[in-house]
């Protein structure tokens, strides 16, 4: 993927705002993992049983998870440091909740594709834990 795309697609800005939009939605820390899942989840609804993807499903769109994984700390950290998304550390990681800004900056959202994502948001807010649990099991070490 060259510099252009990347800077078009799944960006940091766009990133970043839809990891906002998680955070606002659901009302809860997330860890970076649970991000990327979430975020991947809020996309391609459908594949876990949800309403309509929001993105087109390509071949091999699982891939962008690797994508997310190596891109969404960038995005995170571009929010954090103008106090758009919080950032908790913890013994056990960096966790990013939502905070009053993040509430302000959704709010501005009214393209419809935020409008469709608010959809799959209330339908994410219903079953992220299934998802979670699912996709990325909790190890007790």
């Amino acid at each position: 993927m060259t510099a252009t795309t990347h800077s078009i697609f799944n960006g940091p800005i766009e990133l970043g705002t839809r990891s906002s939009l998680i955070l606002t939605a659901l009302d809860k820390q997330f860890s970076l993992d649970d991000l990327v899942l979430l975020d991947y989840a809020l996309l391609y609804s459908q594949d876990f049983g949800g309403p309509e993807n929001l993105h087109p499903a390509l071949p091999n769109h699982i891939a962008e998870i690797g994508h997310r994984r190596e891109f969404l700390p960038e995005s995170l950290a571009f929010f954090s440091k103008r106090g758009l998304i919080s950032v908790n550390i913890e013994e056990s990681g960096y966790y990013y909740s939502a905070n009053q800004q993040t509430l302000h900056f959704v709010s501005c959202l009214k393209s419809e594709y935020y409008r469709k994502s608010w959809v799959r948001l209330g339908w994410l807010k219903n079953n992220y834990n299934d998802l979670l649990e699912q996709s990325f099991p909790k190890f007790n070490g």
